[in-house]
Parts: structure tokens; C-alpha cells; sequence
């Protein structure tokens, strides 16, 4: 299908979909109509449609009604079956939340439905393509390193874990009724077999408890995880043991330190991890719901942990400390250079799997005796993991097909160029000609993204200078570069330097240097977002490595990120305003130009979007607000007021925070502060206090009702 007929088709789909959410009663009958598309070969259709059904199960009654909601679900379940097994990152997520809604709706049906045999299978089949995923890398393919397996796709691992609870949830019994559970199935029902389900409920939470007893620490799955344990504590007495159990024996000093962690990164997320787990016995102890043997084990856990973080906060985390050499780190077990690509057509390229400028990939084993090389291999062989070794052929293997495939690498003679003497050419020289000098060389990409990581490492170099220093010119100007690069691009470009001037020019770099007049969605427009992408995650980990005393960067940055993109956005929209009117003009349909253009413009601007501020502000919150502790509420709130635009989806992260019971002062005094003062997002906030009113937990309940009263 070509691109021009699929957005064709999308064109078409969003058109139903207005019409769909403007009108209750024909909901129905586009949802059933959309579905026909899920099996179009073209991922943008299945990813439109995936997007659609989440949005639709996720609405509330206003928009679709709970009757409809219940027969759409039934008729949606070969659909989702279909796309949980797309490999497609996007896709997949969107049908996980989909599923969430989908399988409550349909249980509940089932068990009031007796003998409805196909709708109980599909959602069988939907739930085991679900869980099943769990403990894989997909939609991605594994890679060689199981360890590296573990960091990869954890947005759809952390959505899995909640649609994991959810069925322990429905397919075990409760201690109350309060909420649905095997408890409300008849016992005699003729599909729903509780011994089965429930034997298939333990399975699952085993599953789960596994992330426990992994050598290395995956934090951003310990956080969801503990959430959702809490829940199953609260309900389910039946798995208390099994689950203090693992968290007794969980600790984070005796976990290795990964390879893709750096020591730092390692510390900060045993801390982290320490006070969710702190906070997790603290919860069991609060709500009495511990059991007799492992009250004295899990009290001094708390104890030990409680003191940890006491000592954390006495001292800078960060910090080398003669303890950090008991730090081990994980065994590496897979492939330093992976690539199955060839940059040079030589045995050398092609068998290597370490390190390519490691010095020992030089020694010349042609030196050695023939019987000692065959020893040395025997004894390799004897020793090597056989999937270690199958995936290791496997990388020789594309190596070699890519040789085979790449002409440029198989043609690799060289043109000999003629060299002669100059004194051969006398009387060559024409007197009249006229030098021109040549144009400039076009850079490659690669050399481009070389030159900006060489102005990146620059600029925060000089971050780190004192003005004194910067005054003083730079003492390597005349040194020459060793690697190829001009050594113009070391000189400093800012001779009266201030504080601050290397952020505004870098920022600037990154928005207004690298904004071009490619068409949009072409390849050229796509590397020079990169290479903007590039200084803005040098600038992003710059300030992770000290968020308190680095604030005034980031505003800085994302409020030029902001002014940018709506400033060449207004522009790009006054100019196609312009086209546009101007052919009426000419045509005499129009009499002020100016006047039709400013009142187009003045109704168009505001849906202008900003899509690069957004992810970049949402990775900012996302990064600092797990690490936040309540005596961080000045640089919170500053970054709060100081961001030029808040939207519902930033300001909704703020609901994290008051669910933590350590920091749910800072949450609240931050949802206060936009209300009085961020008139836009008043209603986003008391949306968020009107869902937290409802909560189960009373001072949590207590807080959000205060507030809500005062301020709605």
C-alpha cells in the first residue's frame, strides 16, 4: 500500500473518529466499523487503530455508554488478539491499556453469562498473549545479552505488571467483597473453574516476585511493582507470606552492579530503592497486616533500611567513599562489538567481537605453533556457552552476508593516480585564466554529528571554568587537532564571557542553529533533528548530575526550546495563511489582505503545538521527581512556575507525589501552588484532587477533600 493511500485511509479514519466522540449514539457503529481495519498490512492504519481503542475503553460514560463499553469489548477481543502480537512498541502499549479496561468488562460478563463459551476463550487467549510477554523483550527482539534484555522496553513491562495484578485480582479470593473477585463467581460456574485460574494466579505472581531475585537492580520496575504488591497485601492475605518473604530476602547491597549502570547511577538507585522498600514495610506494619514469624525479621529490615537512609542524607551520595570498592559489578556476557555490518573486507573485521582498538586484536597468531593453537582452541571450545557460541556465529554469519551484499566492499582496488613532475608542464600556464577558489566540502553526516560532539564536550568544559579563566583566551589555540578536527571550533567564540553564556548559545544551537526549510518528515529534516537531539541530551545529562544547583539550565533551555518552536511555527503558518489568501485576493474574493491574513492567523495560533518542548519538559519532570524529597520543594516549585507552558499530561505527573506518604506534602503544596497561581491548569489540578478524594486512603482522602473544597 503506498503512503499516499494510507493517509488516505487516516484521513478517513479521524473524520469517524470526530464523529464518533460528538455523538453517543453512533459510537457503536464506528467503533465495529474501524475494527475491519486492524488487519490493513500498514502500521500507521494498526497503530491509528490500537491508538483509537485505548482512547475509546479509556473514556468515560458521557462519551461511550457502560452497556455499549460491555458489547464493544466482546467484539474488540479478535482485534486485540491480533495486535498484542505486532511488534510494535506503540501498538503494543496502547493494546495493554486497552486490555486493562477490557478484561474487568468481560470477566464480569462471562460470570453473569453462564455457557457464553467463545467470549470466555478469546479473552483466554487474549490474557495468555499478555502475560505470557512478561519475561521477554517484546515487541523488541532479544539481543545477545540477557542482562541488556533486562533495561530494554520497561514502558510495556511496567503496563504489564499492572494488567498482571489485575488478573491475580479477579482470579483469586479476597478477605472482603468490596471490590470484584473470585468470591463473586458462582461456585458451580461451567467456565470459570477456580481451581484452574487460581493455580494460574499463583503462576503469575511468581512470575512476578522473579524481578526480586535478580542480580542487578532494574529500578524503574521496583516502584510499579511495590505499588501493585501493596494492593494484593490489602486484598489478598492468602500471598502476605510469599511476598514479605521475597522482600525480606531482597537486598539491595548485596545486588552487582550492571553494566549499563555507572557507579553513581548504581548508588542512586540503591537509595531509591531502600525507601520504596521502607515504605512498602512500613505500609504492611501500619495496616497490621503482618504475620506473626516474620514480624521481628521484617522490624529490623526497617530498622536497617531506616538507618541507611539516614546516613544517605548526612552525607553527599555521590561522593567517592573507601566503601564503594565493595561494589562488584556484573560479569559482562555479551558481545563488545556486536555490529553485523563490515567496515573493511579482512578476517580481522569479520571474527572480532572485543573491543576494536583493544591492542591484543594486533597479535599475529600466525606466530605461534600450529599444536598450541590447537590446544588453545580445544580448550575454548570445551569452555564456551554453546548459545553463547550459536549467537556468536550468528553475528559472523550477517557479517558475511553483508560483505557478500555491499559491492563497495568486495571492489576494494585503489586507481592508481598519475604523478608527474611539474617541470614536465612548462609552458602549460595560460596567463589569462582566472582562479576561483572551490566550494566548500560538504560534510558527511557522520562528520557533522562528529563536530557537534566536539562543540558539545566544549561548551561544558568551559561550564566548569571560572570567568577568570575564560578572560584569559584559551592556551591551546595554535595546538593542532590529532584527530582531523579544525581547531578553530576549540577557540572560545564569547570573549566577555558571563555566567550562563555557554547554555544560551548552546540552547540556541540546538533550536534556532539546526531549524531548517527541509520538508517536513524528510530524511534531511530527521538528521538534523538528531544531531538537535544530540546537544539536548548532553544538556538533559548534564543536568542530572546535580539537579539542585543546575536548575536555572534547564529553564533556561526549555523556555528557549518553547519560544523557538512557536515562533517558527507562527511564522511557517503565516506563510501558508498567505499562500492561501493571497490566490482569493488576486481572484478579487478578498479585499484587505492584511486583515484576513492577522484574523486567520489570530484563530489559528492557538492549536499551535509544541512537540519537542513537551517530550523534553515530560523527561525533565520524569527524571526528578522520582528523586525529589520534601526538602526540594523551592527548586520544585521554581521549575513549576518558571516552565512557559504546563499541560495536562505534566501536570498530571504531580499525582505521584501525593501518593507517596513520604512526600505527599510536597504533591499537595505543588498542586496548591499551581492552582493559585497557574490559572490554565486549575482545572487539571482539581481534576487530580478529585481522584485523589476518592482514594481508599484516609489521609490522602482527608488532604485532596480539603482542598478540593477550598479551591473548586
Amino acid at each position: 500500500m503506498s503512503m499516499h493511500t494510507a493517509s488516505e485511509i487516516i484521513r478517513q479514519l479521524n473524520e469517524a473518529k470526530n464523529l464518533a466522540f460528538s455523538s453517543k449514539e453512533t459510537f457503536p457503529q464506528v467503533l465495529r466499523q474501524i475494527l475491519n481495519f486492524v488487519n490493513n498490512p500498514e502500521p500507521s492504519i494498526k497503530l491509528w487503530c490500537s491508538t483509537f481503542l485505548k482512547d475509546s475503553f479509556q473514556s468515560d460514560e458521557s462519551v461511550l455508554g457502560n452497556a455499549d463499553k460491555m458489547d464493544l469489548a466482546m467484539d474488540s477481543l479478535d482485534s486485540l488478539i491480533i495486535l498484542s502480537n505486532e511488534k510494535h512498541l506503540e501498538i503494543f502499549e496502547n493494546v495493554i491499556n486497552s486490555s486493562i479496561v477490557i478484561f474487568k468488562l468481560v470477566f464480569k460478563y462471562v460470570n453473569e453469562n453462564d455457557g457464553c463459551d467463545d467470549v470466555w476463550a478469546k479473552l483466554n487467549q487474549l490474557k495468555i498473549s499478555l502475560t505470557s510477554k512478561f519475561s521477554t523483550t517484546f515487541p523488541l527482539d532479544s539481543s545477545d545479552n540477557e542482562e541488556h534484555d533486562r533495561y530494554r522496553n520497561l514502558i510495556t513491562k511496567i503496563q504489564l505488571i499492572k494488567f498482571i495484578v489485575l488478573v491475580i485480582d479477579y482470579q483469586t479470593k479476597s478477605d472482603n467483597d468490596e471490590h470484584f473477585n473470585l468470591n463473586s463467581v458462582h461456585p458451580n460456574h461451567s467456565l470459570i473453574k477456580r481451581q484452574a485460574i487460581q493455580a494460574e494466579a499463583h503462576g503469575l505472581l511468581d512470575n512476578l516476585l522473579s524481578v526480586f531475585e535478580y542480580d542487578t537492580l532494574v529500578t524503574p520496575l521496583m516502584n510499579p511493582l511495590l505499588f501493585q504488591l501493596s494492593l494484593l497485601v490489602k486484598r489478598k492475605s492468602q500471598f502476605i507470606p510469599k511476598i514479605l518473604s521475597c522482600v525480606e530476602k531482597f537486598d539491595t547491597h548485596e545486588k552487582l552492579q550492571s553494566n549499563y549502570q555507572t557507579l553513581d547511577e548504581f548508588k542512586l538507585s540503591r537509595k531509591y530503592v531502600d525507601r520504596l522498600l521502607r515504605i512498602f514495610i512500613g505500609y504492611v506494619f501500619k495496616n497490621r497486616q503482618l504475620p506473626s514469624n516474620l514480624q521481628q525479621s521484617l522490624g529490623q529490615k526497617l530498622t536497617i533500611l531506616t538507618e541507611r537512609g539516614d546516613d544517605v542524607r548526612r552525607k553527599n551520595i555521590l561522593a567517592a567513599v573507601p566503601q564503594d570498592a565493595n561494589i562488584k559489578k556484573k560479569r559482562f556476557d555479551g558481545f563488545i562489538n556486536g555490529s553485523k555490518t563490515l567496515k573493511s573486507l579482512d578476517y580481522k573485521n569479520l571474527y572480532c567481537l572485543t573491543n576494536p582498538a583493544d591492542e591484543l586484536n594486533n597479535f599475529d597468531l600466525a606466530s605461534l605453533p600450529q599444536h598450541t593453537l590447537i590446544s588453545m582452541t580445544i580448550a575454548a571450545l570445551n569452555r564456551v556457552d554453546p548459545k553463547k557460541l550459536n549467537k556468536a556465529l550468528g553475528i559472523v554469519a550477517e557479517r558475511y552476508k553483508y560483505a557478500l551484499s555491499n559491492s563497495s566492499l568486495m571492489d576494494g582496488t585503489d586507481n592508481e593516480k598519475f604523478e608527474g613532475d611539474d617541470d614536465d608542464n612548462e609552458g602549460f600556464y595560460d596567463s589569462g585564466s582566472v582562479y576561483s577558489l572551490p566550494p566548500p566540502k560538504e560534510l558527511s553526516y557522520q562528520e557533522k554529528r562528529d563536530q557537534i560532539n566536539l562543540i558539545i564536550q566544549n561548551f561544558l568544559r568551559v561550564s566548569q571554568m571560572s570567568t577568570e579563566e575564560l578572560e584569559d583566551g584559551s592556551k591551546d589555540e595554535g595546538e593542532s587537532q590529532s584527530d582531523g578536527v579544525s581547531s578553530e571550533l576549540t577557540k572560545i567564540a564569547i570573549k566577555h564571557w558571563q555566567k550562563g553564556s555557554w547554555i544560551v548559545v548552546l540552547t540556541r544551537l540546538a533550536t534556532r542553529g539546526m531549524n531548517s526549510n527541509y520538508e517536513s518528515g524528510s530524511i534531511d529534516e530527521e538528521k538534523n533533528n538528531e544531531l538537535s537531539d544530540m546537544i539536548r541530551n548532553a544538556i538533559f545529562d548534564y543536568f542530572l548530575e546535580n539537579i539542585h544547583s543546575r536548575i536555572d539550565v534547564i529553564i533556561e533551555w526549555l523556555n528557549e526550546e518553547w519560544y523557538s518552536e512557536v515562533v517558527n511555527k507562527e511564522l511557517k503558518l503565516k506563510n501558508e495563511i498567505k499562500t492561501k489568501i493571497l490566490q482569493d485576493y488576486e481572484a478579487g474574493k478578498v479585499e484587505d489582505l492584511d486583515g484576513e491574513i492577522n484574523k486567520q492567523f489570530a484563530t489559528l495560533k492557538e492549536n499551535i503545538d509544541t512537540p519537542q518542548y513537551s517530550k523534553w519538559s515530560a523527561k525533565v519532570l520524569d527524571s526528578i521527581i522520582p528523586f525529589l524529597e520534601s526538602k526540594d520543594r523551592k527548586i520544585f516549585i521554581r521549575l513549576l512556575s518558571d516552565l512557559p507552558l504546563l499541560t495536562d499530561e505534566l501536570v498530571g505527573r504531580i499525582k505521584s507525589l501525593c501518593l507517596d506518604p513520604v512526600r505527599i506534602k510536597l504533591g499537595f503544596l505543588s498542586l496548591q501552588y499551581l492552582i493559585m497561581y497557574r490559572p490554565p491548569v486549575k482545572q487539571a489540578c482539581l481534576n487530580i484532587l478529585q481522584d485523589l478524594s476518592e482514594s481508599d486512603q484516609d489521609d490522602l482522602k482527608e488532604e485532596a477533600t480539603k482542598l478540593l473544597t477550598k479551591y473548586k
